[in-house]
């Protein structure tokens, strides 16, 4: 997988983890404590160099290249690599006259726009809409507070991860797609990297309807996803599970999704639980294909974002993957999946296209 340069032009930051433990901690150029609006106050580092990431990127430090030969990148492994890409949501919302929370996943994704200059873009946060804007009897429920909980790049008074508030309303919000059907969510923001050890999933690696059918991939292929286990959330850090399975159908009909409207899906033969919502699912895409062995680089691509399940019962119906309710016995085991062209959608909607263009001509003045 090719390696990039991702510069300091994500549209909003995080509050910083260091306010939160009561610790300072050097952040990047063009960062600030507190949320920045849509398109201001960014800024370019004065320069860069390309560091090698298995998945994504990493931001560089501006220091110079050293002169002597050095050794290949450690690959770490698949598993702890896709980990890295999520975080774990916990949204508060208004039910009635107590306060309920819901529990999901989130993962980010990078956006390349050489407006920049080669290799620079924006980082987006993406999860389901049902978690994002929780529903309540058809209607949107009253959010109260949405947090993302990451791993540090190292200790900060004992504790190895932070319960960072995202910051929804001040300046940001989540963008929904224009079909009310399509079961996604996508916010601006840029978690401080000298802060956070997370990794973004480049657009490069979506396994869009053209790619599906270039690369033959079909059903029986094998798939994994990465996100929130509700049974182990961790005292110290998060440990996103991974769990892996089969491409069980990619149907040519519309189906319910778990916003209860007719729209396109991906079935998959994968266990997913009360947590899973906003995880993403990738499709290995090495093996025989097109009649030849495909072998080399990163095996597998984003196929989509894990929406819900199915459960058995007499009329077969479907479960969002978000609340914790212990009836997984009842879990067929055949997963909903938002498929990635979705999401390419979405990002490239006008009003995120807007917002990126606003950014580029304020750092071109």
């Amino acid at each position: 997988m090719r390696s990039y340069i991702r510069v300091a032009v994500a549209v909003v930051f995080f509050s910083s983890a260091s306010m939160l433990l009561g610790q300072s901690t050097p952040k990047p150029a063009g960062s600030r404590n507190e949320a920045q609006p849509l398109g201001q106050n960014t800024t370019l580092p004065a320069t860069q160099r390309q560091v090698q990431s298995p998945i994504g990127t990493i931001a560089s430090t501006g220091e110079s290249q050293q002169t002597q030969p050095q050794e290949p990148p450690k690959v770490p492994p698949l598993g702890a690599t896709l980990r890295k890409t999520v975080g774990f949501l916990t949204v508060s919302y208004q039910d009635g006259d107590h306060i309920a929370k819901i529990y999901g996943t989130a993962f980010f994704v990078f956006y390349e726009d050489k407006r920049a200059g080669a290799g620079s873009g924006f980082i987006y946060l993406v999860t389901n809409r049902h978690m994002a804007q929780p529903q309540r009897n058809g209607q949107a429920a009253v959010v109260l507070q949405q947090s993302l909980r990451m791993n540090l790049k190292k200790t900060i008074n004992g504790m190895q991860s932070v319960d960072a508030p995202l910051p929804v309303g001040l300046g940001a919000r989540w963008v929904y797609p224009i079909d009310e059907a399509v079961d996604l969510a996508v916010l601006p923001v840029m978690p401080d990297q000298m802060i956070f050890d997370y990794e973004p999933i480049p657009f490069s690696m979506f396994a869009t309807k053209d790619v599906v059918e270039q690369r033959k991939i079909t059903e029986g292929d094998s798939v994994l996803f990465t996100g929130f286990f509700y049974q182990l959330p961790g005292q110290k850090m998060i440990e996103p599970i991974v769990r892996q399975g089969v491409l069980a159908m990619l149907p040519d009909e519309d189906m319910t999704t778990t916003l209860g409207k007719p729209g396109r899906l991906y079935l998959a033969d994968v266990h997913v639980f009360g947590g899973n919502s906003g995880s993403p699912l990738f499709v290995n895409v090495g093996g025989y294909r097109n009649g030849m062995i495909m072998a080399g680089g990163f095996p597998y691509m984003l196929l989509g974002v894990v929406s819900g399940y199915f459960y058995e019962g007499q009329d077969f119906t479907f479960q969002v993957a978000t609340t914790l309710s212990g009836k997984a016995n009842a879990n067929s085991g055949i997963s909903m999946v938002v498929p990635a062209d979705e999401l390419k959608k979405l990002l490239d909607s006008p009003e995120l296209k807007a917002q990126r263009d606003a950014v580029i001509a304020g750092q071109a003045k």
